[in-house]
């Protein structure tokens, strides 16, 4: 069975500019956004942009959120759904970060404090008390809901280019040159393998990774993986979403000149053959579950969210 055209579902204000989609295994999405003043240096409009959160249905978009900066990473995890916020700090370079909060399905948010973190672009929501944040040589954790952070001890150093965060059978994961992960907050970390490919996702027993240009998936099987059929040739693997036999994945064009191009690549059959469709949306997509959202450069939302 092909995977089903996504529906137009709304248009986001021309003058909001995109920094981040989710699309939440419950059946609805979010869109991290921002608006910032046409005139005036570049420090002045970064200081002057106002953050926005829109929640997206089957039946459109309603902005759930307001406040100062932008959104730097969205998550979901069931009605949990967290968000990462930035502002430009008052003094020298760099962002200063906090953590928002939805406990709804991302109908109403609270801020919860400051994110100390020198990079950070990553976020991942594992209870309505513990959320991770990853960037360059960084990864922190949170137990108390944002009021405190602790930074994360792991071997080697964190590239948020090449790492991915994600949530396991086994606990909270860092992916990349093979899967490490922990049950008990980074006090201890075990390993899955993947030999020579870079995990970008993993969903239950299924790994998505990219080997010498090749995206692939397999199956995992104790600490190792189990290579399946691989995808068509040319695409960059970026998202994996799986459910028994059926499996998604969202990829784009592997070589930058060519465009995003993105498409996702279906499965009925646990890996053995794929059926693709292209997505007429920008670099901002993501999918989860059944259900995907993304949108276009000319900021109309299209998705599959029922």
């Amino acid at each position: 069975m092909a995977e089903r055209d996504w529906e137009r579902l709304g248009e986001l204000a021309p003058e909001l500019r995109v920094g981040s989609v989710a699309a939440s295994r419950d059946g609805f999405g979010l869109v991290g956004a921002s608006v910032e003043p046409a005139t005036g240096t570049l420090a002045d409009r970064l200081r002057a942009r106002r953050a926005q959160l829109h929640r997206v249905t089957a039946r459109g978009l309603e902005r759930v959120y307001e406040g100062p900066g932008w959104i730097q990473a969205v998550d979901c995890h069931g009605t949990l759904c967290v968000a990462l916020g930035a502002t430009l700090k008052p003094v020298g370079s760099g962002s200063d970060y906090h953590l928002l909060v939805s406990t709804d399905g991302g109908r109403k948010w609270s801020v919860r404090g400051p994110v100390p973190a020198p990079s950070a672009t990553q976020v991942l929501a594992v209870s309505a008390e513990e959320a991770w944040v990853l960037g360059a040589f960084f990864l922190g954790r949170t137990a108390d809901g944002g009021a405190s952070w602790t930074e994360v001890s792991l071997e080697g150093e964190r590239h948020a280019q090449a790492e991915r965060l994600r949530r396991t059978e086994r606990g909270v994961a860092v992916l990349g040159k093979g899967l490490r992960h922990t049950h008990d907050g980074g006090a201890t970390w075990g390993r899955e393998t993947s030999g020579n490919a870079r995990l970008v996702d993993v969903d239950g027993a299924h790994a998505l990774a990219v080997e010498s240009g090749q995206a692939r998936i397999g199956e995992r099987r104790g600490g190792e993986v189990r290579w399946l059929t691989p995808l068509p040739p040319g695409r960059e693997p970026l998202r994996l979403a799986a459910a028994g036999s059926v499996l998604r994945v969202l990829t784009r064009h592997a070589e930058p000149g060519r465009g995003v191009d993105p498409c996702v690549h279906q499965s009925t059959d646990g890996g053995r053959s794929w059926a693709t469709q292209k997505l007429e949306v920008g670099p901002h997509v993501d999918v989860a579950g059944p259900y995907g959202l993304g949108l276009d450069l000319r900021g109309r939302v299209f998705g599959r969210l029922s």
